[in-house]
């Protein structure tokens, strides 16, 4: 493998400045949270440029660099004290990019309630978009998309990319918000001019395009914001015919019961990823949106949901496709892609997640690739087929030192009820006999997302100070079919939990963890599974950090029904008929039929039963699970007597977001100070 040096050199000099002279025994937190250095690399048609997002203290500079003339060029930049940020460029040519701006502002009531937005006001906020085309030197910048500041949208509709056309020089196709409804815009790249290709409603926010670039699948929200809507219309057909309705949280979905992915060969076919015919895993297949049947099946697995494909946008086939196992895994669908990938995995090791970002040059020989794992935050590779070399372009985070950053292993268990599970153990660095370590127990969040291959910023930051972290994908989690996920339904605080104390006890039996120093931590469900901890789990854990969780599950259940009256945004208030108040009930329980249960297994409700010191982290404006849940737990515990801490981060919401840096920060210092106090502190750099 060859080391590509002067655009290694020149992108750690000249962008980041030269790194330290000595490294620093443990990583710094600042390593995990906040925007990347370098981030959003892509690639020219003929393979000549590479064009990326550098973060600067000025804010986001959207630059491009010269491979035939080693230069670099800034061409954009968002300022960071406007609260914008660049979210992507793309190459419509070998001559002309695309590139999207946000900015986050506030969304307040007038005195007529009528939604306005202002950035003085603190009611809540959201993010609106701008999408420009310009040169390589970045001249002859057109706008494509401006927001109107009075056109009260919703908060999860933007502005944004649909299709790049490939067959079409001079235009793309655009979602473009608009106060009576998304539409879709046929826009000139180099003028701005545009037709209005479809109009959707006030709640569209996705096309899928043929191959014409005919819209033929179009997304919709519904449930206020908590679940979404997929419909078909083929060429020359009129209406649209909804295909499924999707329920789920916000962000809490496992595999797709239906997704668009992208043109298909023939007109109105689609590539789409979907569970169909009653199978437990999702899938990826051509359908037609005609007559809305599967013509062709490309990639089913029994184990896992395939969530991806890579796609040839000029040919419009699929060259692999993909699936979160233990590891990011994609199997090549195309005979001629398919040695190149192979060989390319094998040369870069198991220890990454491989991604094909985009080709270029003739034929498609330059690949533009991604890897990211446990001890690589992220690394961009030119891979030339033809001459199969492969040259490190940058780190995406070039200052940290991957010798002070975590192992991790696969760690396969039984639960007490008999179920083989698995989940992820995180080794501090420089750790090579993992035995009686202090260990922090993280179970992920949704509860229908899933813990993957070396990307946690819980996890990773946790286990660079000295922790082992155990991330257990337990029952009720997604990415492994839906039976899966079902077993986990009704079984908050129950199955779902003892899953992930089993999971620890196994560690203490395998000798790995100190029995006497093992606390759990956790965001949103994973909130949730740490507040229940608390009062199921005392005889195993020292300690608790609830982060955004769900206290009293009846309350919840109450708020996504009615909401929050004084809440310009809210999560909740989609009634009892809403079809993400149906789901949690089905997942969760019933509120009247099933109180004695919900509150059995809320911690707000057994305070008396809690022998162990919480830390609650809450983001004042969460949408997804509203900050009174911390707050009642904390004058609870109060009241009680026991041991408890709120920390209130203001102008945050639930997610972990780059912009939201600084805040994040704070979640993970307070949480590590947490630790110390209780377990005492993690082992030193190759202690043991």
């Amino acid at each position: 493998m060859l080391l590509f040096r002067f655009f290694a050199t020149l992108l750690m000099l000249a962008l980041v400045g030269a790194p330290p002279a000595l490294a620093q025994q443990r990583a710094p937190l600042e390593a995990f949270t906040g925007y990347d250095t370098l981030r959003g690399a892509t690639l020219s048609p003929d393979g000549r440029y590479v064009a990326l997002i550098r973060r600067e203290s000025v804010g986001d500079v959207l630059v491009v660099y010269d491979r035939q003339t080693r230069s670099l060029r800034p061409i954009q930049t968002a300022a960071a004290d406007a609260q914008m940020q660049i979210d992507f460029v793309e190459f419509k040519s070998d001559t002309r990019v695309i590139f999207g701006f946000s900015q986050r502002v506030r969304v307040v009531a007038d005195s007529g309630r009528s939604v306005r937005r202002t950035r003085n006001l603190d009611d809540g906020f959201e993010r609106v978009s701008r999408v420009y085309a310009s040169s390589l030197d970045g001249a002859e910048r057109v706008s494509l998309y401006e927001p109107d500041a009075q056109q009260g949208l919703p908060r999860w509709v933007s502005a944004s990319l649909v299709s790049l056309l490939s067959s079409d020089p001079n235009h793309i196709l655009l979602l473009a918000p608009k106060a009576g409804g998304a539409e879709l815009w046929k826009v000139n790249i180099r003028t701005g001019e545009r037709t209005i290709v479809d109009r959707g409603g006030m709640n569209t926010f996705n096309w899928i395009a043929d191959v014409n670039g005919t819209p033929v699948l179009r997304q919709d929200v519904i449930a206020g914001g908590r679940g979404f809507a997929w419909s078909r219309r083929g060429p020359g057909q009129h209406d649209w015919t909804e295909i499924v309705r999707f329920r789920g949280a916000s962000g809490a979905n496992s595999g797709p019961t239906f997704e668009g992915v992208g043109p298909a060969l023939a007109p109105g076919q689609v590539f789409v990823l979907a569970r169909r015919d009653g199978q437990d895993t999702s899938g990826l297949y051509v359908f037609d949106t005609a007559t809305g049947a599967y013509v062709e099946t490309l990639q089913t697995n029994p184990n896992f949901d395939v969530s991806a494909a890579v796609r040839d946008v000029q040919n419009n086939t699929v060259l692999a496709a993909c699936w979160w196992g233990y590891r990011w895994t994609c199997e090549p669908k195309d005979e001629a892609f398919a040695p190149y990938w192979r060989g390319l995995t094998q040369a870069l090791g198991e220890d990454v997640n491989v991604r094909l970002i985009t080709r270029g040059g003739e034929g498609g020989s330059l690949w533009l690739v991604q890897t990211n794992g446990p001890q690589d935050l992220g690394t961009y590779y030119l891979y030339d087929t033809a001459s199969r070399q492969l040259n490190v372009l940058f780190n995406v985070r070039p200052s940290v030192d991957p010798a002070l950053l975590p192992t991790k292993r696969i760690i396969e268990y039984t639960a007490s009820d008999g179920e083989s599970l698995w989940g992820y153990l995180w080794v501090p660095p420089g750790v090579t006999n993992a035995a009686n370590l202090p260990l922090i127990v993280v179970p992920h969040g949704g509860p229908e997302g899933r813990d993957v291959w070396g990307d946690d910023p819980f996890a990773i930051s946790f286990a660079s100070q000295g922790y082992a972290v155990f991330q257990p994908n337990f029952r009720g989690g997604g990415g492994f079919g839906r039976r899966f996920v079902e077993a986990g339904h009704r079984q908050w605080g129950q199955r779902m939990q003892a899953d992930v104390a089993d999971g620890a006890r196994y560690l203490i039996w395998s000798g790995i963890a100190d029995p006497n120093r093992i606390c759990i931590a956790g965001w949103s469900y994973g909130g949730y599974a740490a507040f229940t901890a608390t009062f199921e789990n005392a005889d195993l854990y020292r300690c608790a950090m609830a982060g955004a969780g769900v206290s009293d599950l009846p309350g919840m259940l109450r708020w996504v029904r009615v909401g929050d009256p004084d809440e310009v945004i809210s999560g909740g208030g989609v009634g009892s008929q809403g079809i993400s108040y149906r789901y949690w009930t089905q997942a969760i329980g019933d509120p009247s039929a099933d109180r004695a249960m919900l509150e059995r297994y809320s911690a707000v409700h057994n305070v008396e039963r809690i022998a162990m010191p919480l830390l609650i982290i809450h983001g004042d404006e969460d949408q997804t699970v509203p900050f009174e849940q911390s707050e009642i737990m904390e004058r609870a515990m109060r009241r009680a007597g026991r041991p408890v801490r709120l920390v209130r981060l203001a102008d945050t919401d639930h997610y972990f977001t780059p912009d939201q840096g600084e805040a994040w920060s704070t979640v993970m210092s307070e949480s590590l100070a947490f630790f110390n106090q209780h377990i005492g502190p993690g082992v030193p750099p190759g202690a043991q």
